[in-house]
């Protein structure tokens, strides 16, 4: 039987590509599958997701530089850890009962020391990339602009301080040491201030950046995303009006073939 009565048909036809159209949006869950549903939402959509993307890239970005900071700064501690240590040697050298046996042994495990804050100086890397072999910045982008993290010839530093030159053989001696010893830890006490400065710089940024992302995933969401009570309730309605043109379409056609039979 055919449905051939021209309003039920474009009725019919109208209700199931609404049907096909909700289905679509259904099992995507989104308003906005192609420019067709709209073209404006779906511009400013990606404009936002572009934005989402490039902020995640810019948290991760930063984490990385957090993660190479802490790095730097637990490197720093261990040298800072072994100047300690130097210092507490060069004290005790002024002790004026040691005699050259005593000194030789606190010299020879100063000399332990120093060389502990070289290796620490030639093995501090992150990423296969040393940390303390010149003076420098690090960039790391989040987006929107830079962010840096400055790096020290550590190294040269500590040998413009004279810390691995020192020498415990006599009182007099130790003493110019003890305060080398004390210079240099000041200058690594201060570079370990500046890196926990940048990771709390880091950290503050990388919060900020996911917080931009929460806030225009929201607003993405307002302008893409399906609204699935009504678009359930819009689904169940062109479904009966789908029903009921295919039921008035048989009933019309019925009705004029029973018009033609009582006319012949």
């Amino acid at each position: 039987m055919k449905l051939n009565t021209p309003g039920s048909l474009s009725t019919l036809n109208q209700a199931q590509l609404q049907q096909e159209n909700l289905l679509k949006k259904l099992a995507t869950a989104k308003r906005i599958n192609s420019a067709a549903d709209d073209a404006a939402g779906l511009q400013i959509a990606n404009q936002l997701s572009s934005s989402i993307n490039a902020s995640a890239q810019g948290e991760r970005n930063l984490y990385d530089g957090m993660s190479l900071a802490r790095v730097y700064e637990q490197g720093l501690q261990g040298i800072n850890d072994n100047l300690g240590e130097l210092n507490r040697l060069a004290v005790a050298a002024g002790n004026g009962i040691y005699g050259a046996q005593e000194r030789a042994a606190l010299q020879a495990e100063a000399d332990q020391y120093t060389a502990n804050i070289k290796q620490t100086i030639d093995t501090t890397e992150f990423g296969g990339k040393k940390l303390f072999g010149q003076d420098g910045s690090l960039n790391f982008g989040t987006g929107s602009g830079n962010m840096s993290f400055n790096t020290a010839d550590v190294e040269a530093g500590l040998t413009a301080q004279n810390a691995f030159s020192i020498n415990l053989s006599s009182a007099s001696a130790a003493a110019l040491s003890l305060e080398n010893i004390k210079a240099s830890l000041d200058y690594v006490s201060g570079l370990q201030a500046e890196a926990g400065a940048s990771i709390n710089s880091f950290s503050s940024a990388a919060s900020s950046l996911n917080g931009q992302q929460i806030a225009t995933s929201a607003a993405r969401s307002l302008i893409e995303d399906l609204d699935f009570a009504r678009a359930t309730s819009d689904k169940v309605a062109a479904d009966i009006l789908g029903k009921t043109s295919i039921s008035v379409a048989l009933q019309a056609r019925v009705q004029h073939q029973q018009a033609l039979d009582l006319l012949s």
